[in-house]
């Protein structure tokens, strides 16, 4: 029987001291795969229980045998092959579900924090969802329902946070054509309220999405009408509108003796449905509007879908044209824009490589566009990542990687992606007869062992997904 070929491998690592393996080159088997491969880390390093890994060479994940890996990037088999391992990621797995009574739109987790986190201490705030029968819903981790509003008449589209720099802010837009801004207090405890602050109305039709700048003191937002609007937000709108109703307040209570005789008996059978501006803000029906954007980003054809907003200078946008644009906000034009042929449903970007933005078309496929190159250039490269059975609806980069995805889709499913392969590390397909609409991950604490994805499903029901362990 012939010998079996030898590869040299040379294993190195990232990872703390006490897992780090000598670098030291070994001889192994060239059929290994990523299990054999794994097994061995387990062993130099005497783990008990043992941990999956994964394994990187030329900063692509090894999904075939290392003697495969060498023929299809033509390596001689007598060459040291450097291997880095890294955590692996298991597939993710249905955690728990909630019913809801209406399709779900849109969901924002990242001010929860997973059970699972490595800091169980920290704070946890809550988890944001909106709907297609009008109401805000704010969850705990364990998916309890804390709170109800009604937002918006029609429908919500969107929910987001604000950076947490701004406090407690939260923005949902609807399909009546308004963005809303409301402050949460008590986010962090059982019994949380959203109080209304301001409301933006300069679309003409639903708007499809909004995105906080890095600060938290602007915003985009697009929607139906082909309108790219740029808002003031945060902590000085915030302030403005508890100005305004403080003035309103003294206004009501220095002319209330006056109003009080001009009240007849038929009008006091009223008086319960009236509210001064002061109840009304502090009730969450009032608060500020604001009808002028500080831009209008002009330059898309038909419906902007989804919207993203990585660094203070530029955001991304895409839209019904079939196009991927970069603004340069202070100028108020678009520096960069890959036109493709298919719808662009969503699009994300990751804080730590600005450059590089993820979008789901409905051709079904994922896309990754890297922005580094010059315009016009082959370097302005697009490339298609993966697919799902229909469109994609949602995509989420996890905030403590820039390599992991989350996309979900009308066929169902919800897909965990790690860029450098083209193979999902898991897909969750529980979901039959239905459409995911959007996805978002539990938390922004980087450094954690695990990571909880948190799916919105069409079929009325909010569900929570285990990622498991990295």
């Amino acid at each position: 029987m012939a010998e079996e070929t030898q590869v040299l491998v040379k294993f190195i690592t990232k990872l703390p001291a006490h897992l780090k393996v000598p670098e030291t080159p070994v001889a192994v088997p060239a059929s290994l795969k990523r299990y054999g491969l794994s097994q061995i880390i387990n062993h130099l390093l005497a783990l008990d229980p043992p941990r999956p890994f994964d394994f990187l060479a030329d900063g692509e994940l090894i999904r075939k045998s290392l003697e495969q890996h060498l023929l299809s990037h033509s390596l001689s088999a007598e060459s040291t092959l450097e291997v880095e391992y890294v955590p692996a990621v298991v597939p993710p797995q249905q955690k728990s579900s909630k019913p809801l009574d209406d399709w779900v739109s849109s969901v924002d987790a990242t001010r929860a924090a997973s059970s699972l986190s490595a800091s169980p201490s920290s704070s946890s705030g809550p988890i944001a969802s909106g709907s297609y029968d009008g109401l805000l819903r704010l969850w705990s981790g364990d998916l309890q329902c804390t709170a109800t509003v009604s937002a918006h008449e029609g429908g919500v589209n969107c929910v987001r946070f604000l950076p947490q720099s701004q406090g407690d802010l939260l923005l949902t837009s609807g399909k009546d054509r308004t963005i809303k801004m409301w402050r949460v207090d008590g986010a962090g405890g059982a019994s949380p309220q959203c109080q209304l602050l301001a409301k933006y109305r300069g679309h003409h039709d639903g708007v499809e999405h909004v995105a906080a700048s890095p600060s938290g003191r602007r915003f985009v937002s697009c929607g139906w009408d082909g309108k790219l609007m740029v808002w003031e937000s945060g902590r000085s709108v915030a302030a403005a509108a508890a100005a305004a109703a403080a003035e309103a307040g003294a206004a009501d209570a220095a002319d209330g003796s006056k109003k009080k005789r001009r009240v007849n008996a038929a009008a006091n059978g009223h008086a319960g449905n009236v509210l001064t501006a002061a109840a009304a803000a502090a009730g969450g029906s009032g608060g500020l509007t604001v009808t002028e954007a500080s831009t209008e980003l002009l330059g898309h054809l038909h419906c902007v879908s989804a919207v993203s907003w990585p660094l203070e200078e530029s955001l991304y946008s895409g839209g019904w044209d079939h196009s991927v644009r970069r603004w340069d906000v202070a100028a108020g034009v678009a520096v960069d824009t890959y036109n493709g042929s298919k719808t662009v449903l969503c699009l994300a970007t990751h804080g730590s490589s600005p450059h590089l933005v993820a979008f789901g078309c409905s051709d079904r496929a994922v896309r990754l566009w890297d922005t580094r190159g010059r315009p016009g250039s082959e370097t302005m490269a697009v490339t298609t990542h993966g697919s799902h059975g229909n469109w994609v609806s949602a995509v989420a980069w996890c905030p403590s990687s820039q390599h992991h995805l989350a996309t979900a889709g009308y066929d169902g499913a919800v897909k965990l992606w790690d860029l450098r392969t083209q193979v999902p590390l898991g897909s969750l397909r529980g979901h039959t007869d239905c459409r995911v609409l959007c996805v978002s991950w539990m938390g922004r604490v980087c450094g954690a062992e695990h990571k909880v994805v948190v799916g919105i499903l069409v079929r009325k029901c909010v569900c929570a997904l285990l990622n498991g362990e990295r």
